[in-house]
């Protein structure tokens, strides 16, 4: 007596549908913080840039804001991460105290000389936002 196998069809994921379905299920988690997600932006460290001082190069940041300045036509807040903190100048609407922050952004120098100080510079590095890339209010996280 012979017995027929039968075959069974098993569907193939090909490595691009296995990193479509993974890829999906991460960006579906709304409530993943900021800072663990790594959006393929190379964020520099606020520590690094004030260090380095090499004014207008692009660079990306991403901290919590600690410190608003709304002024006529522009503002300015105060965004901290890890390594420091650093004044942020916008002609968009100001985040909210607590809020986290991804920029794309040009770095700044302002060159502050004292002559009671023997002409001392005290300026500092800042960076000029080009594009908030994202905000995460501080009453979501």
């Amino acid at each position: 007596m012979t017995t027929a196998i039968k075959q069974v069809w098993v569907p193939r994921f090909s490595t691009g549908s296995l990193l479509l379905i993974l890829t999906s299920g991460l960006l579906s988690c709304g409530n993943l913080p900021l800072s663990q997600l790594n959006l393929g932006f190379n964020v520099a460290s606020i520590g690094d840039i004030q260090q380095k001082r090499q004014v207008d190069g692009e660079v990306y940041l991403r901290g919590k804001v600690e410190n608003r300045a709304p002024f006529v036509g522009n503002a300015a807040y105060q965004l901290q991460d890890g390594t420091g903190k650093m004044w942020i100048l916008t002609k968009q609407a100001l985040p909210q105290l607590g809020d986290e922050v991804l920029l794309k952004g040009e770095v700044r120098y302002k060159s502050i000389t004292v002559k009671e100080l023997a002409n001392r510079d005290l300026g500092e590095v800042y960076v000029e936002e080009m594009e908030q890339l994202n905000r995460t209010p501080a009453a979501r996280k």
